[in-house]
């Protein structure tokens, strides 16, 4: 066993199953636990719209694949850049304890970035590169590095958010061969800036041993958590205004349990309450799309299993 002492806790992690442990590594160094939340976006994009091109097995494949490979280099970079603070804050071992090498980590980064433009053109979409070009830009190379560096200023991350939910929704209904109104958009939009937003609370106790000057370390959990409800009333209201209940009826339900966590000052619940609008939407989003369940419900199992096995952890899960 290899043990990973943190500020909080030791996790334990299995150095057994040789190349085929690696391989599993690989996959899940990737964080496809949180590509889910990207794809729901695409998904109610793609629903909002007059859906005028069916696309077919093939390309929602090759779409899947393209995304995948352009989401898991983001996330890469992202992990490589906040090595130190995943290191205190315990999360993230993989790189931050060096289970996998950096060597390894770009030549893994190298083939994704090379399988994106093959993956989008088979899918059919190449057209639409300058838009993948976009998201890719915002989320991987304007949030994680200097000068800009989005995630390390207090309202960098509100922008980020804003502008990746926009180009994600958007992204969906262009693949649909057409364009919701962004009255439609909207909430969705800001229902993402705020689940972002509230994504920094777990992390507070590691970036502000990093100097790091996210929004939850410069204002407080309290305002972030404040700010992250009033997204959530806005989010809810602007769905029920829209007759949207994709979107109104998880952020409300998620409301609930995040005011609750506001007036009682508890970090945690807030955390709790963000999955649950997250996976509230999915499933909504999946009602649609009923493959979008499968896939979530096959993932979920696997990753329950090999994050227990691996770390003896339990994840995905509803906890902080």
């Amino acid at each position: 066993m290899i043990r990973s002492d943190t500020a909080k806790e030791s996790i334990a992690i299995s150095s057994t199953g040789g190349n085929f442990t690696k391989v599993f590594d690989g996959f899940f160094v990737l964080r496809p636990t949180l590509m889910f939340p990207l794809f729901t976006i695409i998904l109610a994009g793609h629903h909002l719209t007059a859906n005028t091109r069916l696309l077919t097995t093939q390309q929602w494949v090759m779409l899947t694949i393209g995304l995948c490979a352009m989401f898991g280099v983001v996330y890469l970079l992202n992990q490589i850049r906040d090595c130190k603070s995943d290191k205190e804050n315990g999360k993230l071992f993989f790189v931050s304890d060096r289970i996998l090498s950096k060597n390894q980590l770009m030549i893994e980064a190298g083939f994704l970035i090379a399988l994106m433009p093959i993956a989008f053109y088979l899918a059919g979409f190449i057209s639409l590169m300058l838009w993948i070009l976009a998201m890719f830009l915002v989320a991987g190379i304007l949030y994680n590095f200097s000068p800009i560096a989005l995630q390390n200023q207090p309202f960098g991350g509100i922008l980020s958010g804003l502008i990746g939910g926009w180009l994600l929704i958007r992204f969906g209904s262009l693949i649909a061969g057409s364009s919701a109104s962004w009255m439609m958009e909207a909430p969705y939009v800001v229902g993402f800036a705020s689940v972002a937003l509230l994504t920094c609370l777990p992390d507070l106790k590691g970036d502000e041993a990093q100097n790091k000057r996210t929004f939850a370390v410069v204002f407080g959990a309290q305002k972030t958590i404040l700010f992250g409800m009033l997204g959530f009333i806005i989010t809810s209201g602007w769905g029920f205004f829209n007759r949207d209940l994709i979107i109104a009826v998880p952020s409300g339900i998620a409301l609930l349990p995040l005011v609750w966590s506001w007036l009682k000052k508890n970090d945690a619940l807030a955390v709790t309450a963000n999955k649950i609008g997250i996976f509230g939407l999915s499933i909504a989003v999946g009602v649609i799309y009923p493959v979008y369940l499968v896939i979530i419900a096959v993932y979920f199992v696997l990753a329950r299993l090999y994050y227990s096995r691996r770390f003896g952890i339990k994840y995905p899960s509803f906890g902080s």
